[in-house]
């Protein structure tokens, strides 16, 4: 081995090292005290986007959705779920071409026997959307997309909020 492989070798040790020293872990891991957590999602059926992209994100960080509320550790209780679309500017012809679309999520998480973990929250997306009136098939898609896009970022979203909250050491009610 060469003197420069060896430094390089070195070098890519202690970078290693340090980093695991850190308490780095990849994006999508649960932290340690959400390994075992499954959840449970209540107010939404299982063929939904959202429901479906938070399955997904669930399984890639090594949980997993229950098929009913007394298998899975936490219940994510859907209060409300709603695509707004809203016109916001007009053309010189005074048609809507401009929208203001919103996906709202009203939620809040418990355990099976009802106790409150995470109280009621909500949480909106909101996309400035432009139909220039030229081509009305691909502009329907493409809001179509922005709404599915929403939700999957709602979903995210909402991982990420319940993954913090339970991974928090609960409050001294001293």
């Amino acid at each position: 081995m060469t003197r420069r492989s060896l430094a390089k070798a070195a070098v890519s040790a202690i970078f290693a090292l340090l980093l695991s020293a850190c308490g780095f872990h990849l994006r999508g891991s649960l932290p340690a005290t959400m390994v075992a957590k499954t959840f449970y999602i209540d107010g939404l059926g299982r063929g939904d986007l959202f429901v479906q992209e938070f399955s997904n994100i669930l399984s890639y960080s090594g949980g997993n959705l229950a098929a009913a509320p007394n298998q899975a550790g936490a219940v994510i209780h859907i209060v409300q779920a709603r695509q707004d679309r809203r016109p916001i500017g007009l053309s010189k012809q005074g048609r809507a071409n401009l929208f203001d679309l919103s996906y709202r999520v009203v939620y809040e998480v418990s355990t099976p026997q009802g106790e409150i973990l995470l109280p009621r929250q909500e949480l909106e997306l909101k996309r400035d959307y432009f139909n220039d009136q030229t081509s009305p098939l691909s502009q329907t898609q493409e809001e179509y997309q922005i709404q599915q896009e929403m939700q999957r970022e709602a979903a995210q979203l909402l991982f990420r909020r319940v993954a913090y909250a339970l991974s928090r050491p609960p409050a001294d009610k001293s």
